[in-house]
């Protein structure tokens, strides 16, 4: 039987599932290669760097999605409380409605938050910095509105973790709907 067909893409999007799974350091190349239907000389042919270059990969296959889902509708024009919901929607298609692990998160707690420092932190910040501007531009000053910025990423994380250990993934898409409102109240 022939090898399958998967695109570099695909396979990308099937190695961050594996991650967002069981983190870098659990991620085994057996897993890989499970997941995206390539063997070992393949993922190796196509990542010559092994699973440190497939996860540098993912992170730029993530930099992408973080930046079209939740930084641009941020960013765009409009209304900051549009701006929000455009962005909760956002979250929410980039979370699958809270189905899925934040692969941030699962690279953090699987410790190689050192390996990848500089990825993780440029992630989180972005998210971060790009909310807080659109509740400075609401009015909020600048330390509160980093810190409402702080907490409604930090919010969104643990509604993940906790949706995803209830098996529901309800909280999470209840915290995200509050989350515009309570990032610009006075």
């Amino acid at each position: 039987m022939p090898a399958a067909k998967i695109t570099r893409e695909d396979a990308i999007d099937r190695i961050a599932d594996v991650f967002r799974s069981y983190g870098y350091d659990g991620a085994s190349l057996t897993e890989i290669s499970k997941s995206t239907g390539l063997g070992r000389a393949s993922l190796y042919h196509h990542f010559p760097g092994g699973k440190e270059e497939m996860a540098r990969e993912v992170f730029d296959q993530l930099g992408r999605a973080i930046g079209e889902d939740i930084l641009q509708p941020l960013t765009a024009r409009g209304a900051p409380a549009e701006r929000l919901e455009r962005w909760a929607k956002g979250v929410e298609r980039f979370y699958a409605k809270g189905t899925k692990n934040c692969l941030l998160g699962a690279m953090v707690l699987s410790g190689s938050s050192d390996r990848f420092a500089a990825e993780l932190s440029a992630a989180f910040q972005a998210w971060i910095d790009a909310l807080s501007q659109v509740a400075r531009e609401a009015g909020i000053a600048k330390p509160e509105a980093r810190r409402r910025a702080e907490n409604a990423v930090g919010r969104i994380q643990g509604a993940l973790v906790v949706s995803r250990g209830l098996r529901d993934a309800r909280h999470f898409q209840r915290v995200l709907a509050e989350l515009p409102a309570e990032l610009l109240a006075s």
